[in-house]
């Protein structure tokens, strides 16, 4: 008697004839899903190459500064270079304003009109204006300012930007780069040749280049450890209606009123009625200084006579040193008194229990 065929979905019959169950397709599954893993992997390790746009532009000078007079043209030529891909450069005049006391500047975001950009052009087209840059290409520039005679006398502080806009393809998606290099202008339009811009000293300290909090700051006299790095914190504010470029340096005396060294300071500009932080040109790392020292600094605004000055006085001693001999000493001398107390003592002590 035939046995009668059964449909079962965990039989199957392989090419020699025997039987297998699902228990035999996992070693394949399990193959299967290392291969799929694996070339996943692969994939990830060599994306598709993505051609993107790029931008990359250069330009001199970086800063110009003029002084001029009513009713006079100035020129004034510009390298631009453009390192990256074919672009179209937009050019635009933008006016800007200090953004702290170390000398960072911020482009104004108003809808703000200076009077001044009336006065430039570039290439014979008033500005803004664009125009094409191919790849590697270097083009020359001449700015020309027409300073009318009625222009009253000020200060104008202007940002010659020029912005790349760039049409590309990104992993087949348009997309559009956009990237920008700038020339700062300092122009003073005056009266006379030479302005006669004031200044004064606002502030004028030692510092530790970190916030104090050691016992110096409880000290009345300005104090500082002899192995402490040593700071000037030195602000100057300018007092005229134009800007002006801080000349001067700082001299260092010592307690028998030697002269022993002399920083300069960086020159740098100050902007119409604003106030800096002057930098010393290199720090001052004298070897274990020790006693009172005196600091004059002595400021004189470029094309001027005008010298300002302030001095100060301070302490340099090694005062940490010190107080870690003491600790030592006192804990040296602790452990030995401290048992000679303790056995003097020790017979007025309740004795301990015994049970």
């Amino acid at each position: 008697m035939k046995t009668p065929f059964t449909f079962s979905p965990y039989l199957h019959i392989n090419r020699r004839g025997s039987s297998s169950t699902t228990a035999d397709l996992f070693p394949s599954l399990l193959k299967i899903f290392r291969l799929l893993v694996f070339t996943s992997f692969i994939s990830l390790l060599h994306p598709s190459p993505a051609h993107a746009q790029t931008i990359s532009l250069s330009l001199w000078p970086p800063i110009i500064e003029i002084t001029t007079q009513p009713n006079q043209t100035i020129r004034q030529n510009y390298r631009l270079k453009n390192s990256a891909d074919d672009t179209t450069i937009r050019t635009a005049l933008i006016p800007f304003e200090p953004a702290d006391q170390l000398g960072h500047i911020q482009l104004s975001t108003q809808a703000y009109q200076s009077p001044a950009l009336s006065y430039f052009s570039l290439q014979g087209n008033k500005l803004p204006t664009s125009f094409p840059l191919k790849a590697g290409e270097t083009k020359d520039l001449t700015l020309t300012i027409n300073i009318p005679p009625t222009a009253p006398p000020t200060d104008h502080y202007l940002t010659l930007l020029f912005q790349a806009d760039t049409q590309g393809l990104i992993s087949g998606t348009g997309s559009r780069t956009l990237g920008a290099v700038g020339s700062n202008i300092l122009l003073n339009i005056s009266s006379t040749d030479q302005p006669q811009p004031t200044a004064k000293i606002k502030t004028f300290s030692i510092s530790k280049g970190y916030e104090p909090s050691d016992i110096s700051r409880f000290v009345t006299l300005n104090i500082l450890d002899s192995f402490d790095p040593i700071q000037f914190t030195l602000l100057l504010k300018n007092t005229s209606p134009t800007y002006l470029k801080a000349v001067g340096h700082i001299n260092i005396y010592n307690s028998l009123n030697r002269k022993t060294t002399t920083l300069p300071l960086r020159s740098d500009n100050l902007l119409a009625n604003s106030t800096r932080q002057l930098v010393l040109e290199q720090p001052w790392n004298p070897f274990f200084p020790f006693g009172r020292y005196t600091a004059t600094a002595i400021i004189t605004p470029q094309n001027t006579t005008h010298a300002i000055s302030q001095t100060i006085s301070f302490w340099i001693i090694p005062y940490k040193g010190f107080l870690t001999i003491i600790i030592i000493f006192l804990l040296y001398r602790l452990s030995k008194t401290l048992p000679k107390y303790i056995r003097k003592y020790q017979k007025y002590l309740p004795k301990p229990l015994r049970f």
